[in-house]
């Protein structure tokens, strides 16, 4: 369709037809005098276009404003308005507010008291940042939608559907072992330049980590093994340790990360039959 000659709409159709996407078709309808989510023991089983857009809200480019549609903070306060997108993810993504328990709770993720996150409810100051990819941006805060998007570049932007877990923008291999590959880590190096991870800019075995190491025959393992997506609560460079993949020391019985400096740590933990008590860099 067209709004004017010359413009040409997005095909938001054929998101919501993509193997992950909100659940917007399978819906029963929206209810206006509704409060998403539903502060009872009832499960919302349904996201309206209009609960994440208001469609009579004009748009001015390049001029700061709030969003016409309802939302919550992070401390659970109903907002009429919403002056970050985050808020209005948290209509739904948020455990204590009584959304379904099998959603993840982004409150928790992100909430103030975290040790570190991607700046989404706070901004990123005085971090190092050497594998941030030329032309992603460096800007002091993201979105939601920056990670969580169509895996289609020509395709219209925001958390609609993708052929990804997690609607994300590429694709992110989650497996204990691993091989590492530009596709393997798709999402990732979307914005963290590949080359600057492997030569180890940022951490100094990141490569032995995620390739491997072909002289002992041993495999690479997923980024999502040492780092969580969201936040980590008690580690700072998002450390947050899958125990999937990684158990306590055999030999001290800690599994923590310990800062050593700026540019320091320690790690006590096993993982590939190896402990770690600690390993130092």
């Amino acid at each position: 369709g067209r709004l004017t000659a010359g413009i040409e709409l997005a095909d938001i159709e054929r998101e919501f037809q993509k193997t992950f996407h909100h659940p917007v078709k399978e819906g029963s309808g929206h209810s206006p005098g509704e409060r998403l989510p539903s502060l009872k023991t009832a499960t919302v089983g349904h996201a309206e276009c209009v609960d994440c857009h208001n469609p009579h809200q004009r748009i001015e480019a390049g001029r700061p404003q709030t969003y016409a549609v309802t939302g919550y903070s992070l401390s659970g306060q109903y907002l009429e308005s919403s002056i970050y997108e985050y808020q209005i993810c948290l209509k739904c993504h948020s455990e204590y507010l009584g959304a379904d328990r099998s959603v993840k709770s982004l409150s928790a993720d992100f909430d103030q008291s975290v040790r570190s996150q991607h700046p989404v409810t706070r901004g990123a100051r005085g971090v190092r940042l050497p594998s941030l990819a030329a032309g992603s941006g460096r800007s002091l805060t993201m979105t939601c939608s920056d990670c969580h998007t169509s895996d289609d570049r020509e395709g219209p932007r925001g958390p609609h559907g993708s052929d990804h877990r997690f609607l994300l923008s590429g694709n992110y291999t989650r497996d204990i072992v691993t091989d590492e590959s530009p596709y393997t880590y798709e999402f990732c190096y979307s914005c963290h330049d590949r080359s600057s991870i492997l030569s180890n800019e940022s951490f100094p075995l990141h490569r032995e980590h995620i390739v491997g190491d072909p002289i002992s025959g041993r495999s690479g393992t997923s980024c999502h093994t040492c780092h969580a997506s969201h936040g980590s609560r008690d580690n700072p460079h998002l450390l947050d340790f899958n125990p999937k993949g990684v158990e306590r020391d055999s030999r001290t019985g800690l599994l923590r990360y310990e800062e050593r400096g700026e540019h320091g740590g320690a790690c006590y933990l096993r993982c590939h039959d190896h402990d770690h008590g600690p390993a130092e860099y």
